[in-house]
């Protein structure tokens, strides 16, 4: 296993400094809303909160697949409710908070995890740009604001933490994705922005990436991602990567839920949190005099450098 500094390993698999049962009931009496929760890793994060002993509000438009995984929490001890919306519908996100405070209490934990990709160039003569702007309704307008609508009860309880699910291609120069690795970009930003604003308040704020999971994402377009997958520049990406494996589905999760329950994460607060690597000797650097590297040299942000 390589350390910090250089290159971390990538971790397939959960480990042991997050494994599930070193937070097993330590969110007991916390209560989470996971958005985009029926499938995919919503799905593996809703499951995990629910194992730490949190109450889980399951949000997503797919009310058969959130049934059936309530049912699922539900049949392992767990305590979780159902709440079929679409997160980019206007007053939806005041809506999914007051009914989890009404049933479970007051959000202590928001991850905004539910997103659209839109893959296809901008010069498309023939595509409607309502196409390319719902991909940062979804995955900006959204998040930002179920933020907004659980802040004003977590400042009075001085307590709380939000993070939003991004991607590595935030930061990466990628072909056909102007829409989803901006909207991507524009969220973590958001993220360590909001930070500096809630400073003070006791409520945490970060952007976490999965990796390189295979997972369903909703597409608003089908058919601009298929006939974009043909790009050339795309399919040279893809290629280069086609022998990378890929994480499991629980490795977020578990890193989520151990950003919820140890102390130690509030040093990451603000940043850009790579879930597909070894966290444990980011936290030991981050816990050095001035951050260490990471505070030195602005490490898990999203910065422009300059000579």
């Amino acid at each position: 296993m390589s350390s910090y500094p250089g290159t971390l390993q990538s971790m397939l698999e959960s480990y042991p400094f997050i494994a599930p049962l070193k937070y097993a009931g330590k969110l007991k009496g916390k209560v989470t809303i996971v958005t985009g929760a029926s499938v995919g890793l919503g799905r593996h994060i809703a499951k995990a909160y629910a194992a730490a002993g949190s109450s889980v509000a399951c949000v997503a438009r797919r009310e058969p697949d959130l049934k059936s995984l309530v049912e699922e929490i539900k049949s392992a001890g767990g305590h979780a409710i159902a709440i079929v919306a679409d997160v980019a519908e206007r007053g939806a996100p005041k809506r999914i908070v007051e009914r989890t405070e009404a049933e479970l209490g007051p959000v202590d934990v928001l991850c905004n995890n539910a997103a659209i990709s839109r893959i296809g160039p901008i010069s498309l003569e023939d595509e409607d740009m309502d196409i390319w702007w719902r991909v940062h309704e979804v995955n900006v307008r959204a998040p930002v604001a179920l933020i907004r609508a659980v802040l004003p009860s977590m400042m009075e309880r001085k307590t709380g933490i939000v993070i939003t699910i991004s991607s590595g291609v935030a930061s990466m120069a990628l072909p056909v994705m102007t829409a989803y690795a901006s909207s991507k970009a524009a969220i973590s930003k958001f993220h360590e922005l909001l930070t500096i604003e809630l400073k003070g308040t006791g409520i945490l704020s970060f952007s976490a990436t999965p990796g390189l999971v295979q997972t369903e994402l909703g597409k608003p377009a089908d058919a601009l991602n298929k006939a974009a997958m043909d790009h050339p520049l795309l399919k040279a990406f893809m290629g280069s990567v086609g022998g990378m494996k890929h994480q499991q589905p629980d490795v977020l999760p578990d890193v989520l839920v151990a950003m919820s329950a140890d102390e130690r994460f509030k040093a990451l607060d603000g940043k850009f949190v790579s879930a597909d690597r070894d966290v444990e000797p980011v936290l030991k650097e981050v816990e050095k005099e001035g951050g260490g590297r990471i505070g030195k040299e602005n490490l898990y942000t999203i910065t422009i450098p300059q000579l």
